[in-house]
């Protein structure tokens, strides 16, 4: 039976014989690959959404667009309000959109939320003695001499 089938695989062209041994290949390579791992981030966001009651609907594009508030906060004139009302376009109340912000920068850029609670949105290094807009100028703190 061997001698058989070795007679007929010689007998093929070339193009056939190269296309079994690469289906070959490709099949030992697929049993023999590991799974790619997970984002642990994913399953703590959705999880997270899933504890709060929010409907996200399928959990890739849930993801997806918890991934695209991290940039869309921490670009020039990003700020939560906006990324919010960004969810919010996807279906979602007003509500759970400012939730599913709220948990997507937890999970995926909880520095920015340190930043958006200390009044400094845009992420960027505030001046020492300046108030206002990060990095900007605006009117200067008064400084006692005498504590210096």
């Amino acid at each position: 039976m061997r001698r058989i089938w070795m007679s007929q695989l010689n007998n093929q062209p070339l193009t056939v014989r190269a296309l079994i041994g690469i289906g070959c290949l490709i099949t030992v390579a697929t049993a023999f690959s590991t799974p790619g791992e997970a984002d642990p981030n994913d399953d703590n966001f959705i999880d997270a959404l899933s504890h709060a009651g929010i409907e996200y609907g399928e959990p890739g594009n849930a993801m997806a667009v918890g991934q695209s508030i991290c940039p869309m906060i921490a670009q020039p004139g990003g700020s939560f309000a906006a990324a919010a009302s960004g969810v919010a376009r996807h279906g979602m109340s007003p509500q759970a959109a400012r939730m599913f912000a709220t948990i997507a920068i937890r999970t995926y850029c909880p520095e920015q939320m340190s930043n958006l609670l200390g009044g400094n949105p845009s992420g960027q290094p505030q001046i020492p003695g300046m108030t206002g807009i990060p990095g900007g100028l605006t009117r200067p703190q008064r400084v006692d001499s005498h504590a210096i």
